[in-house]
C-alpha cells in the first residue's frame, strides 16, 4: 500500500504524509528526523531547540495527538514575553503597553496612533511599512518595528509584502492600546498567551513518539529527480522508482535537481530568499535570571534578536543552580558570518543587560541552521506559483513550510503533509 509514493523530507510535513500514507518510502537528508522541530544537546542533559518553539496550538484534534495532558508536558497558562528597548525593559507587544514608555515618548506614540486610525482608516497598504504605519502610527513604526525588522528580516519594510502578517503580527485594537497608555494593563494577546512544552528532551519530544511506527532512512538526501523516467537518486548513489514524489525539500534546492527544468522556472526558484540562523547555546552558573519565557532585542548594538530560556519554558530541566538561554541571530544567504566571533560578542553583550559575569558561563556553543525563515518578499508569491504550476505536472507535490515556502506553525506543517497525502490517495494530485 503507498509503495508508489516517495517522501523526501522527514520534518513534520514529511511525518504527517506518512503516517497518511501507510508504506510510502520516506527520506531524510540529515542524519535525524525531525527538521525544524528538531532539538540539540552539547553535554547530554540541557536541551536546546532550533530557535524559540512553543506549541501553542488550539486545534483539539492536534493537541491530542501530541498528548499534552501527559505527566512529559509542561502546560503553560500564561507566557511571560517582554522586549529590550535601550536599556528598557517593556511588556510585549509594545503597543498594548506604551505606559511603560517615559511620558514625552508615551505621548509621541499615543499622538501618532491616534493620528494614524484617521488618516489611514480604510487604506490597504502595499507592503508591510505602511501595514505598520497604518496600524500603529510613525512613532512606534519607526523606533520599534523598524528596528527589529532590520535586525530579523534583514530585509527593507518596503520591499516585505504582508502575506505573512497573520497570526504573527497583531493589528491594532484602539481600545487596548488607549488602555495601555493610561494604566498597566494584563497581557492577553492570543498568538502564544498559554503554550504547551515538553518537561525534557526539548520541542522535539513532543514528536518523538509520532516516529516510532515511521521507518525514515536517514543520511539520504536526494541529488537528482528524473521525473521523464520517475526515479530519484541519492547522494550514496541509491536509486527508487515512484509515481509520487511528496516532498518538503526547499523549493530552490528541488528545482536544482530536477533534469531539465526550464530556464524560466530555475530563475523563478533563484528568486526565492531565506534567512539563515545562529543559535548561540549558553549555560550560566547562575539561578533564575529572568523568570520570562522569552525576550526580543530591538538594540543594534546586540546580534542576537531573540532570546529564550529553555528552564523557564520546561522548569526542572536544566541543572539546578544554573539558567540556560539560547540567543537567535539572523543573516541573509549573501551576509558574511564569523560564528565563533559573533557567539563571543553575544555573551558579553547578553552579561550587560542580564547582570551576569562572563566567567559565569560555563557552556558556550553556536549551531548554524543553514535555511530558516523564508522572506515574503514581493517576489515570493508569483515565483512560487511558476514553481509549483511546473511540479503539479510532474506528479511532485510540495510541502510543509520549504516546499509551500510561507511561514507555518507547527500543525499548520504537519497538516500540510496530510493534505499532500490526501490529494494522492484521492487521486487528485
Amino acid at each position: 500500500m503507498n509503495e508508489n509514493v516517495v517522501i523526501l523530507g522527514a520534518g513534520l510535513a514529511g511525518l504527517g504524509c506518512a503516517r497518511a500514507l501507510p508504506g510510502a518510502r520516506i527520506f531524510e537528508a540529515e542524519s535525524e528526523p525531525g527538521g525544524m522541530a528538531r532539538s540539540h544537546t552539547h553535554d547530554g542533559k540541557t536541551y536546546f531547540d532550533r530557535g524559540c518553539h512553543i506549541c501553542h496550538s488550539k486545534d483539539p484534534a492536534w493537541l491530542d495527538l501530541l498528548r499534552v495532558n501527559d505527566s512529559s508536558v509542561a502546560a503553560t497558562p500564561r507566557s511571560r514575553v517582554v522586549n529590550y528597548w535601550h536599556g528598557h525593559w517593556i511588556t510585549y507587544p509594545v503597543q498594548n503597553h506604551l505606559l511603560e514608555l517615559s511620558p514625552e515618548n508615551r505621548i509621541r506614540a499615543l499622538a501618532d496612533f491616534v493620528s494614524a486610525q484617521i488618516v489611514h482608516r480604510g487604506r490597504i497598504p502595499a507592503n508591510y511599512l505602511e501595514w505598520c504605519r497604518f496600524h500603529y502610527g510613525e512613532y512606534l513604526t519607526r523606533n520599534f518595528y523598524e528596528e527589529y525588522t532590520r535586525k530579523y528580516w534583514r530585509t527593507p519594510m518596503e520591499e516585505l509584502a504582508t502575506d505573512w502578517l497573520s497570526g504573527r503580527l497583531l493589528p491594532s485594537q484602539i481600545e487596548k492600546v488607549i488602555a495601555g497608555a493610561i494604566a498597566e494593563q494584563p497581557e492577553d494577546q492570543p498568538a502564544f498567551a498559554s503554550f504547551y512544552y515538553p518537561s525534557s528532551g526539548g520541542y522535539f519530544s513532543l514528536f518523538a513518539p509520532l516516529y516510532e511506527d515511521i521507518r525514515v532512512v536517514c543520511g539520504a538526501r536526494a541529488e537528482e529527480l528524473d521525473p521523464k523516467n520517475k526515479k530519484v537518486t541519492f547522494s550514496n548513489g541509491r536509486q527508487e522508482d515512484y509515481e509520487y514524489i511528496a516532498s518538503s525539500v526547499p523549493l530552490p534546492e528541488l528545482v536544482q535537481m530536477i533534469k531539465d527544468a526550464p530556464a524560466e522556472v530555475r530563475r523563478a526558484a533563484d528568486a526565492l530568499k531565506h534567512l539563515r540562523l545562529l543559535c548561540v547555546d549558553m549555560v550560566i552558573a547562575r539561578d533564575n535570571l529572568t523568570p520570562n519565557h522569552w525576550f526580543y532585542i530591538y538594540d543594534n548594538d546586540v546580534e542576537a534578536s531573540r532570546i529564550s530560556f529553555p528552564g523557564n519554558l520546561a522548569p526542572g530541566s536544566v541543572p539546578a543552580g544554573h539558567t540556560a538561554l539560547q540567543a537567535e541571530i539572523f543573516r541573509r544567504t549573501d551576509e558574511a558570518v564569523a560564528p565563533a566571533e559573533l557567539a563571543e560578542q553575544t555573551m558579553h553583550r547578553l552579561a550587560r543587560l542580564l547582570k551576569y559575569k562572563p566567567d559565569d558561563v560555563v557552556a558556550l556553543h553556536v549551531r548554524e541552521v543553514p535555511m530558516t525563515y523564508v522572506i515574503s518578499d514581493y517576489a515570493r508569491a508569483p515565483a512560487v506559483k511558476a514553481v509549483h504550476d511546473w511540479l503539479r505536472g510532474l506528479d511532485i507535490l510540495p510541502m510543509g513550510m520549504y516546499g509551500e515556502w510561507k511561514f507555518l506553525w507547527s500543525d499548520a506543517a504537519f497538516r500540510s503533509g496530510e493534505r499532500v497525502a490526501q490529494s494522492i490517495a484521492g487521486g487528485k494530485a
